[in-house]
């Protein structure tokens, strides 16, 4: 089985709500990449939306797997000590505990998970949004 998880938290932003800044995705880049190079996920994806990043990562531990939910937790963690150092605004807003429990679920960060067979051909999007709730994708 494949798990897809889509994991995003705003965890400071240059100049108010607009963007995260260089040095924090490519701190997050880098623990992404150890982590596929460690063999905990298999691939990865980094994007933001407005001031949030989204870590889009691909692994095989299934729904709600406490090793990914705590991957993302150590990125969006150091990623938000690298915007309390630039000064940037809103560092850490979206960790609203200071201890990782097992799961992001209910401590700010979004999350967006789906288990399914691969096959050799699945193409997936995943829409991303900011300062919205889940009705702006009703048609």
């Amino acid at each position: 089985m494949l798990t897809i998880s889509a994991i995003k938290a705003d965890v400071g932003s240059i100049g108010g709500h607009t963007r995260p800044s260089q040095a924090m995705l490519e701190t997050a880049r880098q623990r992404l990449e150890a982590a596929r190079e460690a063999q905990v996920i298999t691939d990865f994806d980094l994007t933001f939306t407005g001031d949030d990043i989204c870590l889009l990562m691909i692994h095989r531990h299934g729904n709600g797997a406490s090793v990914i939910h705590n991957l993302a937790w150590e990125i969006f963690t150091a990623a938000a000590e690298v915007a309390r150092r630039q000064g940037l605004y809103g560092a850490g807003q979206d960790l609203l505990s200071d201890a990782f429990s097992g799961n992001v679920r209910g401590l700010g960060p979004g999350v967006a998970e789906i288990e399914f067979e691969e096959r050799k051909s699945d193409p997936v999007i995943v829409f991303a949004a900011d300062k919205t709730e889940p009705g702006a994708w009703n048609l």
